[in-house]
């Protein structure tokens, strides 16, 4: 992708450009009871919320922040916590329940697969426009955001080091898709989501 082809100060700019131009081949399949449209929203919304979340470091990532809206449209709230920051113990390099693979219809469906594509196309083009990602995260240092002013020094390269940047981009992708299986696979955030959903039960 070119530089002037994307919106220079937009990073969604150059997510939206990629998904675009770079859609994987097979299309989106539609045999779990909603419409095509529906099932293309999630997929998409699902992989570049993945990226980026994994990216910035999202932190305290559980079933009560992740939302969809009726038309298939995946999305994060509360963004209290970046840069690797969590409130619980262990947290795993990328926060991928289960449940949302099985929206998709589960690891073993097309759809799964199209969802990684589209991983692979967010996280390699981001990583082509890695110095315009990391000179706009720059210009953040003083902005007042606590989990930067812990430590501003290093806030910069927790960034750079998602992008893996001493890697190829085949040995890139191969990394991002590592990180999805181990997530699926992971058991502790498994633990981890019971004993939070228990504690919002019992607070109720």
């Amino acid at each position: 992708m070119q530089r002037d082809e994307v919106d220079e100060g937009s990073i969604l700019g150059v997510k939206k450009n990629a998904l675009a131009n770079q859609s994987p081949q097979q299309p989106i399949v539609t045999d779990l009871g909603v419409s095509s449209k529906v099932m293309d929203n999630y997929v998409k919304s699902c992989a570049g919320y993945c990226v980026i979340t994994y990216i910035l470091g999202v932190g305290d990532r559980h079933l009560d922040n992740l939302l969809l809206s009726p038309n298939g449209k995946f999305w994060h709230a509360d963004f209290g916590y970046i840069l690797g920051r969590d409130p619980k113990p262990f947290p795993p390099m990328m926060k991928l329940p289960i449940q949302v693979i099985d929206g998709m219809g589960g690891m073993n469906h097309e759809n799964f697969n199209i969802f990684k594509s589209y991983c692979f196309i967010t996280y390699t083009t981001l990583r082509r426009n890695s110095n315009l990602i990391l000179n706009l995260f720059q210009l953040m240092l003083n902005a007042n955001i606590p989990d930067i002013q812990i430590d501003p020094k290093r806030a910069v390269e927790k960034v750079q080091d998602k992008f893996a940047l001493e890697m190829s981009e085949e040995e890139a992708i191969l990394h991002f898709q590592n990180l999805i299986i181990d997530s699926v696979n992971a058991f502790l955030p498994v633990v981890i989501d019971t004993l939070h959903s228990l504690a919002q039960y019992w607070r109720a």
